[in-house]
């Protein structure tokens, strides 16, 4: 029996040419796609340490556990942490202009999101979370619930921290299937 070779050696050169230049394709492809995600994702968190930094520093808090970003009218980082005295507090951190408002929130005085979330549910057994987050407009301190209703539209829910109640409801209907 005769030993027979892969014909990618042994055929015609332009076989083994687009073979190579696929691979190299799918390589550098692949390399560019990893820098894309990793750039979006520094994007998503950009400015946070910065945030932190400030508030350790003017010593609003001692202590921060985690820090989100809301966008509205205005941008503001949410900032959960402790004080001096340990009280749980969110502050929300304006992202524009050099000098802040910081607008604070005692978190014994509000709902927390578990309460907020058993009260949805309550109301609608059907709709599908997609995330609960802290939101200031019109500097009202409010929980922005977004969610898929059971008519599969995507409704951004704005509720006061305080009692629950509604402020505003945004829904959406999908134009496309």
């Amino acid at each position: 029996m005769k030993n027979k070779q892969s014909l990618l050696f042994t055929g015609p050169k332009w076989i083994r040419w687009t073979v190579f230049i696929s691979f190299l394709l799918f390589v550098s492809c692949s390399i560019y796609l990893i820098f894309l995600y990793n750039d979006l994702l520094d994007s998503k968190t950009a400015g946070y340490e910065e945030t932190k930094q400030q508030l350790l520093k003017a010593e609003s808090l001692t202590e921060i556990d985690k820090v989100e970003t809301f966008y509205g009218k205005e941008a503001y980082h949410v900032v959960y942490g402790k004080d001096e005295d340990g009280q749980n507090k969110l502050i929300f951190y304006p992202l524009k202009g050099k000098e802040k408002k910081l607008i604070t929130v005692d978190q014994s005085e509000i709902l927390s999101k578990s309460e907020i979330k058993n009260t949805w549910k309550q109301e609608c057994d059907q709709c599908e979370l997609v995330r609960i987050t802290p939101a200031l407009v019109d500097g009202n301190e409010l929980w922005e619930l977004t969610y898929v209703d059971s008519s599969k539209r995507y409704v951004f829910d704005y509720l006061d921290m305080y009692d629950g109640s509604r402020y505003e409801q945004l829904r959406f209907k999908s134009m496309f299937k």
